[in-house]
């Protein structure tokens, strides 16, 4: 049996790492970050390690959406998300993370069924902490979260 360690890498290494933060759906886009409660999801660039087969470990980046159904979970030390989507890659660019910025992505979690589509803006990665970077939909029911660097 293989182990799989997924590690969610710091922004200061992964210059694409955004984080969607849900808003309900009232919530103006492009509005200004500020805790609500409720759904969040993580749009997340990782390094996957398998530490079961001979050194050195190997690994490779993936990226994920990880969905909480509670923003308050998220720092609670329990920080294993209620639902975590498919893995994807760039193949295009040998394997790497996703692109985030500036393309759409549709990324699909396999234990609900639901689909993401996320729309971050192409100059996202050059705005502030906490700055507003887009947005992303869940298909199946049209919600909407409003998504911040």
């Amino acid at each position: 049996m293989k182990f799989f360690a997924l590690f969610t890498t710091s922004l200061s290494f992964i210059p694409s790492l955004i984080t969607a933060a849900a808003i309900p759906d009232v919530a103006a886009r492009n509005e200004t970050l500020v805790k609500r409660g409720g759904e969040v999801n993580y749009l997340s660039n990782c390094a996957r390690v398998d530490f079961s087969g001979p050194w050195p470990v190997s690994s490779y980046t993936a990226s994920y959406i990880a969905w909480y159904s509670n923003i308050d979970n998220t720092h609670s030390g329990n920080d294993h998300p209620d639902s975590l989507s498919n893995e994807y890659r760039n193949w295009d660019a040998k394997g790497d993370y996703l692109h985030w910025e500036g393309q759409e992505q549709d990324i699909y979690f396999p234990g609900s069924g639901a689909s993401v589509q996320t729309h971050i803006d192409g100059d996202a990665q050059s705005r502030g902490f906490q700055a507003y970077a887009g947005w992303a939909q869940r298909t199946s029911d049209g919600k909407v979260f409003n998504c911040y660097k």
